[in-house]
């Protein structure tokens, strides 16, 4: 009985965990009033949804490079989070400045104090 039990369970759970994806891009649009987000990926554009229960919806502009965790439910991909480029990898991070001609990386004002 045990046995069957376990094999049951493994087959109730393993789709739900298969069904859980990673979407990497750059937003094109975001529909408030349909709840959808357009991504540019490397496959072309791709459409999610997201509802009230979606963590990070305000990283989520046009321009903004994001990662999507979303669980796919038949045809429907809905989206549980959003998560925004990180601070430093964006392009006015210290390590991606120039380097002025002393061999100095070039400082921002906010560098200086």
């Amino acid at each position: 009985m045990k046995k069957l039990t376990t094999v049951l369970m493994a087959l109730v759970l393993f789709p739900v965990a298969a069904l859980a994806a990673l979407l990497e891009g750059t937003v094109e649009k975001v529909d408030q009033a349909k709840k959808q987000i357009v991504l540019k990926t490397d496959k072309g554009p791709q459409t999610l949804e997201f509802d009230n229960a979606t963590k990070g919806v305000d990283s989520a502009r046009a321009g903004a490079k994001v990662t999507i965790n979303y669980d796919q439910k038949g045809e429907k991909r809905l989206a549980s989070e959003i998560i925004g480029a990180r601070a430093g990898s964006t392009k006015d991070s210290p390590s991606n400045r120039p380097i002025s001609p002393g061999g100095a990386r070039d400082q921002s004002p906010t560098d200086m104090k």
